[in-house]
């Protein structure tokens, strides 16, 4: 064990810990779970990066012997790539703000010094030196923007996948007619191919938005320290840090327009959250539409067989569930309740300060990454191996009774109202029906209820043109 002291007294700290006396009196005081900073690794490397940047800039202005400096990188370095692991053990419902801050200024500083002299205490002091120029108020703002820039890549690079799954299943399905339905009653044909492509469309939309989300979080605060006025920030370092965070990230970070506005904003975070959730609702509505789109084998729809993964049930033989749609649904779920948390935890920020709550960026990395995982396990263990039940699909297509629109678009509804209690009665097609009617020529109801033809656009406004005399209307 090894003694620390600050302003409120001396306390032993295990001798392996590179955390020091701050940290250890947050692990102490908010034992109230599981979660700590630890499983939160992107935060952490957020933080990190802010120290290395710092340092470079205080070396730069001469306001940091640049020996210290070239060991704070180095220590903080190891803290991005996770190699101090173990080492971030406040919890994460104290851990946003001055916790967090203040775990990766101990460890930090007692990597550098055990860098620099072999012993974790030396020259480097947390405070003094890894935190010089900063401000909890102003570093944490800007590392959450890091995190978020990140995270949102996560979700982008997961959605693409997804999103070429579904593009390749609709091109398989392309020929396969099927009923589409509203209400859960039959409306009328398209392919099962088409289904697939909405769906892909859908997510090429959201990729798009999630894109021009991303590029907000390019904003550092850094420079403003406690509030914004930039009080005890040495000369010049104001003037360099954008460029060296730039320099750290591999990408341009603009010191906020407003230091003020930007330590204090609460609506950022909630904003791209929501195209978070936006996502989430789409791949919910998906997994749910091809949960039902499968059910069966022998009493459910029955268009489509998802892949098996696992027996279904303990007591019925053979029984086999759609497990991995149904995750989707619980992962989702977690989304939608994240959302709900990251606004109530937003909520906690007053006068000067923005969120201090922990709950919004554990929120916002949970639901990035849980989607995430999710959308690669939705498209490799189902959608990739979904197959078509083709002759099923068309035979309850070509039995619909909806079928009668195209009566009623060349005759009016009542008239095609009749058509399909004809088919109804008699249990037989509505092309059937219609040519027991007598009111269309046998080679138009030939090609007007051509189940392929009702599924292109502009074959129907052909076939509707061509028999344009029949109308009566």
């Amino acid at each position: 064990m090894r003694v620390e002291h600050d302003g409120l007294g001396t306390l032993e700290i295990p001798e392996n810990a590179y955390y020091g006396i701050v940290s250890e009196r947050n692990r102490r005081a908010f034992d109230v779970g599981p979660l700590t900073l630890d499983d939160y690794p992107s935060y952490i490397r957020s933080v990190a990066l802010c120290k290395i940047a710092c340092a470079r800039a205080n070396a730069q202005i001469g306001a940091l012997d640049p020996e210290k400096a070239k060991f704070i990188e180095l220590a903080a370095r190891e803290v991005a790539e996770g190699k101090m692991k173990g080492q971030f053990v406040v919890n994460i419902y104290r851990g946003s703000g001055t916790p967090t801050n203040m775990i990766v200024n101990e460890v930090v500083a007692h990597r550098a010094n055990e860098l620099m002299t072999g012993s974790k205490t030396g020259p480097i002091h947390p405070n003094t030196h890894v935190n010089m120029c900063q401000s909890t108020n102003d570093l944490i703002p800007t590392a959450k923007e890091m995190v978020i820039y990140e995270e949102l890549g996560k979700v982008i690079d997961a959605t693409q996948i997804l999103q070429a799954s579904l593009e390749k299943k609709a091109a398989e399905f392309s020929d396969v007619i099927k009923m589409g339905r509203t209400c859960l009653q039959d409306a009328v044909p398209l392919t099962l191919g088409q289904e697939f492509g909405a769906f892909a469309h859908a997510a090429g939309r959201l990729i798009k938005r999630l894109k021009i989300e991303r590029e907000h979080w390019n904003k550092s605060c850094l420079g403003g320290t406690a509030v914004g006025t930039g009080m005890s920030c040495l000369p010049g370092f104001r003037q360099v840090i954008a460029r060296h965070l730039s320099d750290v990230c591999g990408r341009t970070i603009e010191t906020e327009e407003d230091l003020f506005d930007g330590m204090m904003a609460t609506d950022g975070l909630v904003i791209a959250h929501a195209h978070v959730q936006a996502l989430a609702t789409l791949v919910w509505k998906m997994a749910r539409d091809l949960r039902l789109l499968a059910s069966g084998p022998r009493a459910g729809f029955g268009e489509i067989n998802l892949p098996a993964v696992a027996p279904g049930s303990s007591i019925m033989p053979g029984k086999v569930n759609p497990v991995i749609a149904e995750m989707i649904f619980l992962t989702t779920d977690r989304v939608s309740a994240n959302h709900t948390g990251l606004v109530a935890g937003i909520l906690s920020g007053w006068l000067e300060l923005g969120t201090s709550s922990g709950i919004p960026v554990k929120s916002f990395i949970e639901s990035c990454d849980l989607l995430s995982r999710s959308m690669k396990i939705f498209a490799a263990k189902c959608i990739d191996g979904i197959t078509a039940n083709r002759a099923h699909c068309r035979e309850m297509t070509e039995m619909s009774t909806s079928l009668a629109t195209m009566v009623s678009t060349l005759f009016g509804y009542e008239v095609g109202t009749k058509i399909a209690h004809l088919a109804i009665d008699e249990n037989i097609t509505c092309k059937e029906a219609a040519k027991r009617s007598g009111l269309l020529p046998e080679q138009a109801v030939e090609e007007l209820f051509d189940v392929n033809a009702m599924t292109d656009p502009d074959k129907m406004e052909a076939l509707f043109k061509k028999y344009k005399t029949l109308r009566r209307v």
